[in-house]
């Protein structure tokens, strides 16, 4: 069975969760860092189920998460964004919501 692996992109707490979870691709960067190189990076790994990039960073690099949704050339890696250890940031629009609709065709 083909084994796929989680990558953790956030706060250094974040991280650290993860690492502890068992995670063993995790990123530490701050909120205003660039993620461009990290997530062309992933996005190229075909091992790679999921990112997981903390709210606040994601909020900090729309566009390089868009260009790198775009580049997939596979339904995996699967980007997904979440809160980190300040809480969830309020927004109009939910990206996970959008993920399932886009998924399943259905707004939950």
């Amino acid at each position: 069975m083909n084994e796929m692996k989680v990558a953790v992109i956030g706060d250094l707490d974040t991280v650290t969760g993860f690492r502890l979870g068992g995670v063993t691709a995790t990123y530490i960067v701050g909120i205003g860092e660039r993620i461009d190189a990290i997530l062309k990076k992933l996005i190229a790994d075909e091992g790679l189920a999921v990112i997981v990039v903390t709210e606040r960073v994601a909020d900090a690099n729309q566009q390089a998460i868009v260009e790198a949704k775009r580049a997939k050339k596979a339904v995996t890696p699967i980007i997904v964004e979440i809160p980190d250890k300040n809480g969830r940031i309020a927004r109009e629009v939910d990206p996970l919501k959008m993920l399932i609709k886009s998924a399943i065709g259905v707004e939950v």
